[in-house]
């Protein structure tokens, strides 16, 4: 039925069906895609970077000959470029990072070490994965968090019997928190940091200590609803025992001690990316290097990793791009009715016109595209509106392609998408609902206004 749709999209656009809308070519070719995108990655009508790769192949062989054709001419690298862009590097890394603890049982020996802390008890166990993986996120990358955090819980999950509902509220639980926590700080989730830098332009940025008290307290309520949902969506209770009694022996020789330099190197500079002036993606490369330089890693681990997920993502981002170049994206604002808006108004319609967008594409690419908009609108204050869209990015976790760490956990096989869009949806309701009315009255306190 998916294939159907979206061939139906597909061969009606390039009818030019939607041409009663308005649209010049360019933008409707450019809603065709997103359109067919869209229904391709919500019914899994094919692999979902089958779904990306022809993204890019209709952005090179459709819309840019008619942005060619009106004089609007654009490089092949605005639409080949974000599959190796600087989050498709930050991917990369946390992929290697994850490998090289593999290869020397880095991770069964903290998974054995998180065992301790839950107690063996299941929903305990959940609890504090979850709160773990939301801490780290607020500090790195939540995609490098996620990486990590899967990396420790996986060995934990195959103990549990195949089928077993529990698996997948614990896997849930990685990338949901991994999104929650990037609410946190600025430098949570790179919504946040585009809204801070629209933010500085208007010398409107709030402190970083100011972002901590008005993101963090959200990030407690949200993780504890989710854990809630997970618990009572899957029934999670019982207990975990590991099939290896013994405790997990790790030989400190040098290729040890290199994953654990080279890890902690990484962390303490994703870290402190404002002082040395790097990207996080080029940071990212860091481990590439020398794990694969080193001998550490060898081709076999190359070919291992999951580089239908590092498609998938590229395939997110160059949908923003199809929307941005196509102009349809701006055209899409202009029709949403902010003229007789009040500020609140404004916020919570741009907030659920970003989660809506992001739910189907990433929420870098949905930031880039909705909060210059916003941003040029004549109303004060301007703060409240632009983290409120940020916010509303980052919690929206419906689908794989939504967000990095739904990515990264949904590439471990062990989900159906069913179940990621049926938590992920109750969760992404109930985040944007706290930010748009408890928040509020939360941010106003603190002096966002």
């Amino acid at each position: 039925m998916g294939r159907i749709c979206a061939a139906a999209v597909f061969g009606w656009g390039a009818a030019g069906g939607f041409g009663p809308l308005g649209l010049p070519v360019e933008q409707q070719i450019g809603f065709t895609i997103t359109l067919m995108a869209a229904l391709m990655w919500m019914t899994e009508a094919v692999p979902l970077f089958v779904t990306s790769l022809l993204v890019l192949f209709l952005s090179l062989a459709w819309l840019q000959p008619a942005l060619d054709a009106v004089g609007r001419s654009v490089p092949p690298s605005v639409f080949t470029g974000p599959f190796f862009s600087d989050v498709i590097l930050l991917f990369l890394g946390g992929f290697v990072l994850a490998a090289g603890l593999k290869r020397q049982s880095l991770d069964l020996y903290a998974a054995a070490i998180l065992m301790r802390m839950s107690g063996s008890s299941l929903r305990k166990l959940l609890l504090v994965s979850m709160a773990t993986t939301a801490f780290l996120s607020m500090w790195l990358s939540n995609t490098a968090a996620t990486a990590m955090m899967l990396t420790l819980m996986l060995p934990l999950v195959h103990q549990l019997p195949t089928g077993a509902s529990a698996r997948t509220a614990l896997l849930l639980g990685i990338p949901f928190s991994a999104n929650i926590g990037g609410l946190g700080t600025p430098i949570g989730s790179p919504p946040n940091a585009i809204a801070l830098q629209y933010l500085r332009d208007i010398n409107a940025a709030p402190s970083f200590g100011v972002w901590v008290l008005i993101g963090f307290p959200g990030v407690i309520g949200m993780i504890g609803f989710s854990w809630g949902v997970l618990t009572t969506m899957f029934q999670v209770k019982g207990q975990v025992e590991p099939t290896n009694h013994n405790p997990i022996e790790i030989k400190w020789n040098r290729p040890t001690l290199l994953v654990l330099a080279v890890t902690a190197s990484t962390i303490l500079l994703w870290l402190t990316t404002d002082w040395h002036g790097y990207r996080s993606g080029v940071v990212a490369l860091i481990p590439v290097l020398l794990f694969f330089g080193s001998g550490l890693l060898g081709v076999a681990e190359l070919r291992n990793l999951s580089w239908d997920v590092l498609l998938l993502m590229g395939g997110g981002l160059c949908l923003g791009e199809v929307l941005a170049t196509s102009g349809f994206a701006g055209t899409l604002v202009s029709w949403l009715p902010t003229e007789e808006l009040s500020v609140y108004g404004t916020m919570v319609f741009f907030g659920c016109t970003a989660c809506l967008l992001s739910s189907v594409m990433s929420n870098t690419a949905t930031a880039n595209l909705i909060l210059p908009v916003a941003a040029s609108l004549s109303l004060e204050p301007m703060r409240p509106i632009l983290i409120g869209i940020a916010f509303a990015c980052t919690l929206a976790m419906p689908l794989p392609v939504s967000t990095p760490p739904n990515a990264l956990v949904f590439s471990s096989g062990e989900l159906r998408l069913s179940d990621l869009q049926k938590a992920g949806s109750l969760i992404t309701i109930a985040g944007c609902t706290l930010a748009f009315t408890t928040g509020w009255w939360w941010w106003k306190l603190w002096g966002l206004f």
